[in-house]
């Protein structure tokens, strides 16, 4: 069951609900069993196990379309840049771009900048404060339908200071 945070004025710690890890590669794919190989990207190729269960099956329809990109990735980042780069994103693939989230280290800024958008719909604000010792670290996700992985990495790269 989901946990109930309190909102105080639409205030709302970002790492509380974005920090749920429900689009974390990393967990997810340490989670599948098998082999599954560890890459900033992943297709769907729709191999799941059903085992020790009694309930109805469906039909499960898996379009090998669908797939995410992840990017990694540290320097600090231009946020006009940024914005112009994803509403550009948003244009070119908003109908199937299902998901997107980020936390991105912006330039002249101490705090961590998270966004998250579905389809055309994108949202960011500043975040956590960075520990002065802390590696600031670029990590964004996409998922949707034929995302060009390359073209993504290049766009991030053109918004790096």
């Amino acid at each position: 069951m989901a946990q109930i945070k309190q909102a105080k004025f639409g205030s709302v710690d970002m790492d509380f609900v974005l920090g749920v890890g429900g689009y974390d590669l990393e967990r997810i794919e340490s989670e599948v069993p098998g082999e599954c190989p560890s890459s900033s990207s992943h297709q769907d190729d729709s191999g799941h196990e059903h085992k020790g269960h009694h309930h109805h099956h469906h039909d499960h329809v898996h379009d090998s379309a669908v797939s995410s990109v992840s990017i990694v990735a540290e320097g600090t980042l231009d946020l006009d840049e940024v914005d112009d780069w994803l509403e550009r994103v948003i244009e070119e693939k908003g109908d199937d771009l299902y998901r997107m989230k980020g936390v991105l280290s912006v330039d002249s800024s101490d705090q961590r900048y998270v966004f998250q958008g579905v389809h055309s719909m994108l949202d960011g604000c500043p975040g956590k404060t960075w520990e002065p010792n802390e590696k600031r670290i670029n990590k964004l996700v996409f998922i949707g339908r034929n995302l060009d992985e390359t073209a993504l990495k290049k766009g991030f790269k053109g918004c790096l200071v």
